[in-house]
């Protein structure tokens, strides 16, 4: 089985991806990703160890990705083939078993501050002119959340007709906090040149789910974590009586038989825990009561 990590801990437990997918060619910039999950799992994790509550440390730790240029969310998101970026973000509150979410946002940087608001609403999950409305009664100014480089870079591969490969990519966390508390938190920026307005597995049930028994957040190819389900049947099998690193085994071997591409981050609430991945790489960190040191990919 290709898991990174497993292990049985004490709480609280953190996991933090920055996205599946192919091995990043560019040494240096696998040595800033690392460094970068590093100091945010050490930061997050004082955090955490204080008694912050698990919905707060994931919406926390996945603002903080979107804010860098490093992965493809918030301001390091990639662009549709019409050129806009369109961002998509989830967060599930596992005590309350309550999801939120906003699909295909423009002109913000963090679409997970939108979900969090939505988990005190009636209507939970938004398009893209509802996730703007609703950004300016925040009171959130728009902003670009394309890297100068990346809107470059489109510009040049449109100019030579040039379509690259829909890249994968998606940051999340999971926390069991220290009062046993799950929550699941999920951003993305799509997929390069990807049809205008096409929908990832970010802002979905089957992308990022949280219960009382364990909280998932999956990224890669959003269209095949959609077709498996893939949050909801680990946490399905969970609630039916595996432990997290058990429903990984099992599902990571559907995966392979299905050729799927992508990964998860996973912990339940007796504070098991399992990092996977069908693909070349997926960066991430761990850290529980029994590891108070990042584990990292």
């Amino acid at each position: 089985m290709n898991t990174l990590f497993s292990e049985i801990a004490r709480p609280p437990v953190m996991l933090i991806h920055g996205g599946a997918g192919p091995l990043e060619m560019h040494p240096v910039r696998r040595k800033e990703r690392s460094v970068f999950l590093r100091a945010l799992a050490e930061s997050a994790w004082t955090e955490i160890t204080a008694g912050q509550p698990a919905v707060e440390a994931v919406t926390a730790i996945v603002e903080r990705l979107e804010a860098s240029p490093l992965f493809n969310a918030g301001y390091g998101a990639t662009l549709q083939s019409d050129g806009l970026a369109r961002l998509s973000a989830s967060l599930m509150d596992g005590e309350r078993q309550k999801f939120s979410g906003v699909l295909l946002a423009t002109h913000l940087l963090h679409p997970c501050r939108l979900a969090l608001a939505l988990q005190e609403r009636a209507e939970s999950v938004l398009g893209p002119l509802g996730a703007q409305l609703l950004a300016r009664e925040l009171g959130i100014p728009p902003q670009n959340p394309a890297v100068p480089e990346r809107a470059r870079r489109w510009a040049d591969q449109l100019a030579q007709h040039i379509e690259p490969a829909g890249g994968t990519g998606t940051v999340g966390a999971v926390v069991l906090d220290t009062e046993g508390r799950l929550a699941a938190a999920t951003s993305t920026g799509g997929g390069r040149f990807n049809s205008p307005e096409r929908i990832s597995d970010s802002a979905t049930v089957a992308g990022n789910y949280a219960s009382s028994y364990a909280a998932i957040s999956c990224t890669g190819i959003g269209e095949q974590i959609v077709d498996d389900g893939l949050a909801v049947r680990l946490e399905t099998r969970v609630r039916d009586g595996l432990s997290i690193v058990k429903a990984s085994e099992q599902t990571f071997q559907e995966a392979l038989t299905r050729k799927r591409e992508y990964g998860w981050i996973a912990v339940d609430r007796r504070g098991a825990w399992a990092m996977c991945r069908t693909t070349e790489a997926m960066a991430c960190a761990a850290m529980s009561a029994n590891r108070p040191a990042p584990i990292l990919d």
